[in-house]
């Protein structure tokens, strides 16, 4: 029997992976959208029958997206404090956790991070964020399979948009280090962000190319638009699958 290809994810801290396994985006639920939920719902009881009816949690471009690939969540708290210094930081974490690591022999170093004074490292950064980008070290690792790359890409719509992970993307191979390098928006001011909080989403993608043609717009593509368009509004209340 055929066996479909797998990203394969290893852990060398077994309490972490018990605790802040990575997972499906899909099981994840955001505040914000929980939210969005129960406001579409009460909007759609009150005025429904009256006027056209939409939201976030119905938008057929959000949703799939925010389902797609899988998360990785920090592991331990973070504190970040920036000040009106476009460069520096100061970062906090929990002090006990040094005697758990020492005991898994787990020696690398939780957070660095790149400055523009390295421009062999640093990506460009919008001026009002942190110039400095901070890397979270995890105990994850990653196996990729052949066809297949993994993209590394922020949470597309996060309940805390005050930080942003880089993206990246990984080719086929083995044992990659799987580390969130964040770019904080939040200056000057204080971040916590708390052990289980999304860091990024990580998406597959089948390794090929596919062509790409840029047309005019013909009369049946026309008539197909309008189509789309008439599904779409002629009920009050937008009807997308969640």
């Amino acid at each position: 029997m055929f066996n479909k290809p797998r990203i394969k994810f290893y852990c060398s801290l077994p309490e972490i992976k018990e605790k802040y396994p990575i997972i499906p985006a899909k099981d994840f639920n955001f505040n914000w959208f929980r939210n969005s939920a129960l406001a579409f719902k009460k909007v759609s009881e009150e005025i429904g029958q009256k006027q056209a009816v939409t939201g976030a949690a119905k938008c057929p471009g959000i949703r799939p997206i925010m389902q797609n690939g899988v998360i990785l969540r920090s592991w331990f708290d973070l504190t970040i404090n920036t000040n009106k210094d476009a460069n520096n930081f100061d970062f906090f974490i929990p002090s006990g956790i040094g005697t758990y690591l020492q005991g898994r022999q787990f020696n690398k170093k939780l957070v660095s991070w790149f400055t523009p004074d390295d421009p062999a490292h640093i990506t460009p950064v919008h001026e009002s964020s942190l110039q400095t980008l901070i890397k979270i070290t995890t105990p994850w690792s990653v196996a990729v399979p052949k066809g297949w790359k993994l993209l590394f890409m922020p949470i597309p719509y996060p309940d805390e948009p005050e930080f942003t992970a880089v993206h990246g993307m990984l080719t086929e191979g083995n044992y990659y280090p799987v580390n969130a390098i964040i770019n904080v928006h939040r200056r000057p001011g204080e971040l916590h962000i708390p052990a289980g909080t999304p860091l990024m989403q990580m998406i597959p993608v089948k390794d090929e190319t596919i062509a790409v043609d840029v047309l005019d717009m013909d009369e049946a593509v026309r008539n197909l638009e309008l189509k789309n368009d008439y599904n779409a509004n002629h009920t009050f209340i937008v009807k997308h699958k969640l």
